[in-house]
C-alpha cells in the first residue's frame, strides 16, 4: 500500500513523468490496484461535473487518473480510436464555429456502444465524458478535445496496449 500512496503523491505533485516510470513498472495486479485507489482518491466522475470551471493542471490530473484506470483495465488505444476519430471531427467543426450538437449525441451514442462492448476497459473513460458530453458546444469544445487527446496520450504512456 506504501507504494499506491507514493503515486498518489506523485500526481499530487504533479510528476507525471516519475508517476509512468513507476506505474508501467508495477505487475498487472498491482497497477489495478494502484488504479483503484487513484481512482477513489481523485474521484474523476465527480471531477467532471465540474469539467469546464477546472483548472489545466486538474483537467491533467483527471486524464492521468482516467488513463491509469484504462490502462490498468487492459484497454486497447483502438477500442477508444473511433471516439478520438469523431472527436477531430467535431473539433474541426467547432473551430469553424459550426453546430456540432448532432455530431456530439452521436458520440454519446457511439461511447455507449464502445461501452457495452468493452465494459471494464472502456467504462472509467465513459463514466467521465458521459458527464461532460451534455454540456459540450462549439465554444468550449475544444478544451474536451484536449482532454481526449491528453487521455490517449497518458494511456500510451502507462504502458496501454496498441
Amino acid at each position: 500500500m506504501e507504494d499506491i500512496s507514493k503515486l498518489v503523491d506523485l500526481i499530487d505533485k504533479e510528476d507525471f513523468v516519475e508517476f509512468g516510470k513507476k506505474f508501467e513498472k508495477l505487475d498487472p495486479h498491482r497497477k489495478r490496484d494502484a488504479a483503484n485507489e487513484i481512482y477513489r482518491r481523485f474521484d474523476p466522475v465527480k471531477a467532471s461535473e465540474k469539467f469546464f470551471d477546472l483548472e489545466s493542471s486538474e483537467v491533467n490530473k483527471l486524464a492521468l487518473t482516467v488513463a491509469a484506470k484504462a490502462t490498468a483495465s487492459r484497454l486497447k488505444t483502438t477500442q477508444i480510436r473511433k471516439i478520438l476519430n469523431m472527436s477531430n471531427n467535431i473539433y474541426r467543426k467547432a473551430k469553424r464555429k459550426t453546430d456540432i450538437s448532432a455530431d456530439v449525441a452521436k458520440l454519446r451514442y457511439i461511447l455507449a456502444y464502445a461501452a457495452a462492448r468493452h465494459k471494464n476497459e472502456i467504462l472509467p473513460i465513459a463514466e467521465v465524458v458521459d458527464k461532460i458530453i451534455p454540456k459540450l458546444n462549439a465554444e468550449n469544445y475544444e478544451r474536451f478535445h484536449d482532454f481526449l487527446q491528453a487521455l490517449v496520450a497518458y494511456h500510451r504512456f502507462l504502458g496501454g496496449r496498441e
